[in-house]
């Protein structure tokens, strides 16, 4: 067991994402792929063949597309995402971990 960057403690890959379920409708009508996306590439849970399916349908369903995609990744996306959302997204971010965001852009 360890506890992943948002507090949860997770067993494995399918119990951390299941942690998760409880706010898919939120992030699906919250968050827009491709402001997280060039951060899940680098991260090395997004291959370049899902960046492009992301980019190339911006609509809705691809924003079920992509928790679909980052689900199969495991733990490694499901720690991606979860830093992705405290940067991108803390107000979200928080919602879910019950925590401050302590990432945040150096510009």
């Amino acid at each position: 067991m360890s506890d992943g960057p948002g507090g949860f403690e997770v067993e494995e890959d399918d119990e951390c994402w299941a942690q998760l379920e409880d706010y898919r409708m939120l992030l699906i009508k919250t968050i827009e792929p491709s402001r997280i996306t060039p951060y899940l590439r680098q991260c090395k849970v997004l291959s370049s063949e899902d960046e492009e399916q992301i980019y190339n349908d911006p609509s809705l369903v691809i924003r079920r597309v992509l928790l679909d995609i980052l689900q199969r990744t495991g733990l490694k996306g499901y720690d991606a995402f979860l830093e992705s959302l405290e940067l991108d997204y803390p107000d979200v971010y928080r919602k879910i971990t019950g925590k401050e965001p302590a990432r945040v852009f150096s510009v």
